[in-house]
């Protein structure tokens, strides 16, 4: 499938990077409305490029759009090209506003095009073979998951320094303005949805614990610290932590009545999972030394690692591009991504006088990855 990438940042340079991995999808054009980006861009990949949208939809033949704008754009920029007949992959979030992001799906329904948002880290080989184990009764029955997301004290980090493959800087205003619930915890969502379903409730708290970090003029700084207790309809109870101030950690721990299942990082996709079951020696209870490793098969290829994650960013718009040449439901739906926006937003949003959200949207749980998403 013929695909055009919206937003040349340093998000776009993580796309290219894995996309090559993937015959099916042809970057064919590329768009930024900042000339200097679009050349930049242009020299590192030597992609045809435009800096307008009427010039890319007049210029290039292409099929699906890869919106990776900055966060405030997602939902105009994802909206014109569904106008304009374009199946639209997303970065996350999907819209800084539910009632945006709904929108989006219904015009998509309406239009009869594929439409989805970042991140699809539950086709990793690690969220899947955790799902697989679970199937299998690896721990009994689950009780309660500790998902972590914790980027060390990012402010004191010089982040200032940092460059994506063709120089663009990280975008640390957007960064700091967005905040780090609406960047990070759909990659812990996305996996808790798959091994639980869908949320029924979310009981949350967010804080700005270190003010003070550069954002646009007029722009205000987004909470740096947020963690909810995630409900769900099939009884599973989860903790959700997000922060860019405590110690790097995004461990991901699954106890259930016979054993704790657990994987230390979901940003590796071929993260290799365990699970260690409980033991009873006389008085003494306590987990077994000996842990079992999950098997890992390949639901994509192998990615390299870029920074502090080896993320297949290419892997969500490969799967939607397939299921539309193969006339299937797809693994990374619409219901599914914006079911996990909204938990997102009920996050970064919940105040103090808010005690409890209700979930809105549900999703119909997408089907396994039985062979490699090429």
């Amino acid at each position: 499938m013929k695909i055009a990438i919206v937003g040349c940042g340093f998000v776009a340079d993580n796309y290219m990077a894995t996309l090559q991995a993937h015959p099916t999808l042809e970057v064919v054009a590329a768009m930024d409305i900042v000339p200097a980006h679009a050349q930049r861009w242009h020299k590192q990949w030597q992609i045809p490029i435009f800096t307008d949208a009427a010039a890319l939809l007049a210029g290039a033949e292409f099929d699906m759009v890869l919106n990776l704008t900055n966060p405030a754009s997602h939902y105009e920029v994802s909206r014109q090209f569904l106008l304009a007949g374009k199946h639209v992959y997303s970065e996350k979030p999907m819209a800084m506003k539910l009632e945006h992001a709904k929108a989006l799906v219904a015009l998509a329904e309406q239009q009869g095009l594929s439409f989805t948002s970042a991140p699809c880290n539950h086709l990793a080989e690690a969220a899947q073979a955790m799902a697989q184990a679970l199937q299998n009764g690896a721990i009994g029955q689950p009780r309660l998951t500790y998902a972590e997301m914790d980027d060390n004290f990012l402010a004191l980090a010089p982040y200032r320094n940092w460059r994506s493959l063709s120089g663009a800087p990280w975008p640390y205003e957007d960064e700091f303005e967005v905040g780090c619930t609406l960047e990070h915890a759909g990659y812990n969502l996305t996996w808790l949805l798959l091994f639980f379903g869908p949320v029924k409730r979310v009981v949350a708290f967010s804080s700005l614990c270190h003010p003070g970090k550069p954002v646009a003029a007029n722009a205000q700084e987004a909470a740096d610290f947020s963690v909810a207790v995630l409900e769900f309809h099939s009884g599973m109870v989860a903790r959700l932590t997000c922060s860019i101030v405590a110690p790097h950690d995004h461990s991901f721990r699954i106890i259930g009545d016979e054993g704790i299942l657990y994987a230390e990082d979901c940003w590796f996709y071929r993260d290799q999972p365990y699970y260690r079951k409980y033991l009873r020696i006389r008085n003494r209870f306590m987990q077994s030394p000996l842990r079992h490793r999950v098997p890992l098969r390949a639901t994509g290829p192998k990615t390299k690692r870029w920074g502090a994650a080896a993320m297949d960013f290419a892997r969500g718009p490969a799967e939607m591009a397939l299921a539309i040449a193969e006339n299937r439901p797809s693994r990374v739906p619409a219901d599914f991504a914006l079911h996990f926006n909204e938990v997102s937003l009920a996050i970064h949003h919940m105040q103090a006088d808010q005690a409890v959200y209700l979930m809105t949207t549900t999703f119909d749980m997408p089907a396994p990855v039985t062979a490699p998403i090429i």
